[in-house]
């Protein structure tokens, strides 16, 4: 039986884990590549928070739910993603997506994420950067987010 775990991280890269665990404070690492891992996590989450910016199958992680579970995707794939009817309908679990919150929204989620020491990690960059970064996050090359720096890339000559 599947321990109950409060914050999984679920990654195709098992190098991935120790930071998750030690570094983002989370309960517990699961493989999505690893058919024995996901098979012994079927059923055991209440939700799941997609923020994956590549195309990936969404049936396999679904089938982590709960019955009534939820999935929340926040990242936009480059291709649609593929919902299969059977994913959802036994069990009567949920999906919704929001790729941006308003005001109100955006101060709910920093409120929440302080109260639970929730942080992010990003990788701050200047402008000069961005085509760069277009390309790795076409090619999944990115291991969080990226976060320009607009002030900083204006230089001191204004």
């Amino acid at each position: 039986m599947v321990p109950c775990l409060l914050h999984t991280v679920i990654s195709t890269s098992p190098s991935k884990c120790q930071e998750a665990v030690e570094h983002l404070g989370a309960d517990g690492f699961l493989v999505s590549r690893d058919p024995e891992q996901m098979k012994a996590a079927t059923g055991t989450m209440d939700g799941i928070i997609d923020t994956v910016l590549a195309w990936h199958p969404i049936a396999p992680l679904l089938a982590l739910l709960k019955p009534l579970g939820q999935m929340v995707v926040v990242g936009v794939p480059n291709k649609p993603l593929e919902l299969p009817v059977y994913a959802i309908v036994p069990g009567g679990k949920g999906m919704a997506g929001n790729s941006v919150g308003g005001i109100g929204d955006c101060q709910a989620m920093l409120e929440f994420a302080g109260k639970h020491g929730i942080g992010a990690e990003v990788d701050v960059i200047k402008m000069d950067y961005v085509n760069m970064a277009m390309e790795r996050l076409e090619k999944n090359d990115v291991r969080y987010r990226f976060v320009i720096d607009v002030a900083g890339s204006l230089g001191s000559s204004a």
